[in-house]
């Protein structure tokens, strides 16, 4: 049995104190306006856990930690979603919290008493014990993972995303709906599925842009330049946007062309990394 000495009880980790998996995974890091939203998997195969969480034993925990501001904490975060495999999370962490190099631990703990506890799986090396676990005691760890909060949301020089917040909607079915209402961003809602999906696109932002915002700030540049009901400059998401605009010479010209101008010509950067992936296989 592998000898950690971190923990007097068996935990469920990369370690053989239980004969299961867990690990975290599609880990997806978005800044907002205020705060940075946090989403990720644990995926985990052991029969044990889902009992306990959704008894109320457990609860997932966040832990995180920033060295440059000398800050830590822990969050529960939200389960929106049961999988086959697991579990998918959400949290939201304050960005006048952190800066540069942020650490997180992905945790299940305990939030109860839970007396005689002993896993299924548990080694064999424990024979018949059991163990009186209280409120914070690790039952399973599921790995860390690293950020740089450097790269997150600058309210002084938002870049054209920012514009735009990505919202999960339970109406859409298909397609993408575009509102203007709001006086920060300009709320892009996507079908459930689709959100999730558009989530796990991070790791090529190309595609994410050129088939998500392009279009939305195609149907934005149309909603400002045809209208004529309401005025816009009060809205943080309109004097952005207008100033881009004026830096790529005006609205005298295609939206569609002046949208891939403000967003640095995604379809081609696109393709172009498709291509080269491909001769890279």
């Amino acid at each position: 049995m592998a000898n950690r000495g971190s923990y007097p009880h068996p935990v469920i980790d990369t370690a053989d104190d239980v004969s299961s998996n867990i690990e975290v995974i599609n880990i997806l890091v978005d800044p907002t306006q205020q705060d940075i939203e946090i989403t990720y998997e644990v995926r985990s195969d052991d029969p044990d856990l889902i009992t306990l969480l959704d008894s109320g034993s457990a609860v997932h925990s966040l832990r995180w930690r920033c060295s440059s501001t000398i800050s830590t904490d822990e969050m529960e975060p939200t389960e929106y979603q049961r999988t086959p495999t697991g579990f998918r999370l959400r949290a939201y962490l304050d960005q006048q919290l952190v800066k540069g190099d942020v650490w997180a631990d992905v945790q299940i703990v305990v939030a109860k008493e839970l007396l005689s506890h002993r896993w299924t799986r548990q080694h064999v090396d424990y024979g018949n014990a059991s163990f009186n676990l209280q409120p914070g005691d690790v039952l399973a760890d599921a790995g860390s993972f690293k950020f740089d909060a450097k790269k997150m949301y600058d309210p002084l020089n938002p870049p054209v995303g920012s514009c735009f917040k990505f919202v999960r909607s339970t109406s859409l079915h298909k397609g993408v709906k575009v509102a203007f209402d709001g006086n920060e961003t300009i709320t892009v809602q996507l079908p459930e599925k689709t959100f999730d999906g558009f989530q796990l696109f991070s790791h090529r932002p190309d595609l994410q842009i050129g088939l998500v915002v392009l279009p939305a700030l195609v149907e934005t540049l149309h909603f400002i330049k045809s209208n004529e009901e309401e005025p816009l400059d009060d809205k943080v998401w309109y004097n952005e946007i207008q100033q881009l605009v004026e830096d790529r010479g005006g609205w005298d010209q295609s939206l569609l062309v002046l949208a891939q101008k403000i967003l640095e010509n995604p379809i081609d950067t696109a393709i172009r990394t498709g291509l080269t992936s491909e001769e890279d296989d």
